[in-house]
């Protein structure tokens, strides 16, 4: 068989598929149209490529992040521009690429750490944003000094690398890249680099961080934004983002996007940074729903957190005496099963109370918390864990979960009644 029939067919099956899987929504097989593309095209993406699609692309990795830069991104590059959003593994790319049209020349995908090299390879994208670097999936992810340097094996397919100047495991390994652009936010994760990833000395973090022996240290920040969305080129205000969304990394994840669309384009930063906002939450992220289906009709907000960075950033949200907290935590493949992880977040930090865990480990949640000091309920099923946080009286409930747990809530909020509210920036 040709090359080009190759594609053709592989293209076919695929949009085929896609078809029978919208047929039937609740199937969980988003991503087999892609998975059957590169069974009968292994180079589907560089063969779709080829044929005109996602020739200005821009790739966003790292461990938390990718789907909200990627919506910023999109929001940016306009309604034809090809986007993932979530399926984040090559065949989620394929999908995408087979369902696009000659009028998609831009693009951007989210892709997993450790496969940015072969989507790199197949792509060759304009810029690759990279976000972070922390623990993930401890049960089969790859030592986070190992994935980071996994990542840097892209460096020759990649025009700009758009990074986080604050993550000391991306500065490390950055020097393969041709050009970079740093950006600086008003905060950073740091239990994830407490030593030099080159040397294993001390870091020393002041106003910038550096190791105290081999000379790695905090590049200057080509841009920064700090916790008031101020951002600024070289020290120079040039101006205010309004990402639509809560939290300094959210500032930071819109500041990546803006400067990596520049890149990508040509355009000017300071125009693209007033437009580099979402209107609604992120695939039910950060998002305020109304429980209609609940007899007092409270509000619930839902965030996503899946590894202790993760956590942290949103905890720091989420010290609300007026609300109900309800904590989510499940240990399926996609979360990893080892849940050692919690024991790491610093649930003291957090000031509300008392606190419903939920989730199929809802009890070793519960044990965490309790050793926080905090009252605990436990509730195993989702859905009831939210009708008791109603039944107590207040007007709000915030849900935070890991990531099987909070899908597995946004799959329930149907029947609870829930109606998304307009705008997804929400008020703490």
């Amino acid at each position: 068989m040709s090359l080009a029939r190759r594609v053709q067919l592989a293209r076919r099956v695929a949009q085929l598929s896609a078809a029978g899987v919208r047929c039937a929504p609740r199937f969980q097989g988003q991503t087999l149209p892609g998975r059957l593309a590169l069974a009968i095209d292994p180079d589907f993406l560089m063969h779709r490529r080829d044929e005109g699609l996602a020739v200005r692309s821009i790739l966003v990795t790292g461990t938390n992040g990718k789907t909200t830069t990627t919506a910023l991104v999109k929001e940016l590059l306009g309604p034809n521009a090809l986007s993932n959003r979530g399926s984040n593994l090559p065949w989620g790319v394929a999908t995408v690429l087979a369902e696009g049209t000659s009028r998609s020349r831009d693009a951007v995908f989210e892709v997993d750490e450790a496969y940015v090299p072969s989507v790199a390879r197949s792509l060759t994208p304009a810029v690759l944003v990279w976000l972070n670097m922390s623990r993930d999936q401890l049960d089969r992810s790859l030592e986070v000094r190992r994935l980071a340097a996994r990542i840097a094996e892209s460096a020759t397919d990649i025009d700009t690398l758009v990074a986080n100047a604050g993550d000391p495991l991306i500065v490390a390994h950055a020097s393969e890249f041709r050009r970079c652009l740093w950006v600086k936010g008003p905060e950073e994760w740091r239990n994830d680099a407490l030593s030099c990833p080159r040397c294993t000395s001390e870091l020393l973090y002041e106003t910038t961080w550096r190791c105290v022996n081999c000379g790695l240290h905090e590049p200057e920040a080509d841009y920064q934004v700090d916790a008031m969305g101020q951002l600024s080129a070289h020290g120079e205000a040039i101006a205010l983002l309004h990402p639509g969304l809560p939290g300094s990394f959210n500032l930071l994840n819109a500041s990546l996007a803006v400067v990596a669309v520049a890149a990508a384009t040509g355009g000017a930063v300071e125009q693209l940074a007033r437009h580099a906002t979402v209107t609604r939450g992120v695939e039910g992220r950060f998002t305020t729903w109304w429980l209609t289906g609940v007899e007092t009709t409270p509000s619930l907000t839902t965030y996503l957190a899946k590894n202790p960075a993760g956590w942290h950033a949103n905890l720091a949200m989420l010290n609300d005496a007026d609300a109900e907290l309800v904590l989510g935590l499940n240990a399926k493949v996609a979360d990893g099963r080892d849940t050692s992880w919690i024991w790491d977040v610093a649930f003291e930090s957090l000031g509300i109370g008392p606190v419903i865990a939920t989730g199929e480990r809802a009890t070793d949640l519960a044990l965490r918390l309790e050793v926080a000091g905090f009252d605990v309920t436990v509730e195993a099923s989702q859905r009831a864990a939210i009708r008791l946080a109603a039944s107590r009286g207040r007007n709000r409930i915030v849900y935070l979960g890991n990531y099987t747990a909070f899908r597995s809530l946004i799959g329930d909020l149907p029947a609870l009644g829930a109606i998304a509210a307009l705008g997804s920036e929400v008020a703490l």
